[in-house]
């Protein structure tokens, strides 16, 4: 129940523009910017339909709008052997990603005290806010199509959420998003500027949204890494973050 929890919440962390039902599956779209939002949830099967046909459905449903079929795999999904089928489908899987979780005391006793980096001054804005977003876009290097529609996927965000913004010495030098929904903190956004790197900025934001969180009556933590990440790894396991499981998505070829 923890993994179908943990991804019920992410879907809701990262809202969609659209979404279809289809016989449990949630069909996604956002104009094709980011996997999770454009791609299916498929954790809850109704079963009132042949798998087959709902396949169908689906590449009917992402054609429509000019896009590969995508689904996002991971233990929960149902049916149990979708992944399998896909596969022999031709359907590609790409993106393998790990779920890593903390107890947030956790991570407040594994991350430095913020007053040993007097340099490092924190805000966290409860609404969004166009500052971190031109930070977050810089250091993630977003395209310039990409702006309008992650900007909107933020500002849907309808649970209690906090944009943190850290400046070193007054400079814009990470950002991160933390989303607080049923005694979770989800982090997302997680990303430093380059000329700020391996100087505890990630390590600070990961504490003030468990500070941020609590706040909300957050007890533990969530948040995505993808496998090839190794220097991210690095830095969850510090604070004190697990892998509970993976997930990955199928692509149409």
């Amino acid at each position: 129940m923890t993994i179908l929890l943990l991804e019920t919440l992410a879907a809701n962390a990262w809202p969609a523009a659209e979404m279809q039902l289809l016989d449990g599956w949630q069909l996604r779209h956002t104009q094709g910017v980011t996997r999770r939002a454009n791609s299916v949830w498929p954790n809850i099967a109704l079963a009132a339909l042949p798998l087959a046909e709902k396949l169908r459905h689906v590449e009917d449903f992402y054609a429509r709008h000019h896009l590969p079929a995508r689904y996002q795999i991971s233990p929960a999904t149902q049916p149990a052997d979708l992944d399998e089928f896909l596969a022999l489908r031709g359907y590609r899987r790409v993106a393998s990603s790990a779920v890593q979780v903390a107890e947030l005391s956790t991570v407040l006793t594994q991350t430095p005290a913020l007053q040993k980096t007097p340099e490092f001054e924190l805000e966290v804005a409860e609404q969004f806010d166009e500052g971190w977003f031109e930070a977050y876009a810089e250091f993630d290097a977003l395209a310039a199509q990409e702006l309008t529609v992650r900007r909107a996927i933020l500002q849907r965000i309808s649970a209690d959420r906090g944009f943190v913004l850290l400046r070193i010495n007054g400079i814009a030098a990470a950002v991160g998003l933390g989303v607080v929904e049923d005694d979770w903190l989800g982090i997302f956004c997680m990303t430093t500027h380059p000329d700020f790197r391996r100087r505890g900025a990630a390590s600070a934001i990961l504490r003030t949204l468990s500070i941020w969180a609590q706040l909300y009556g957050a007890r533990q933590a969530y948040l995505q890494v993808m496998d090839d990440n190794a220097s991210a790894q690095r830095v969850y396991a510090r604070a004190g973050f697990v892998t509970l499981y993976h997930y990955h998505y199928r692509e149409q070829g």
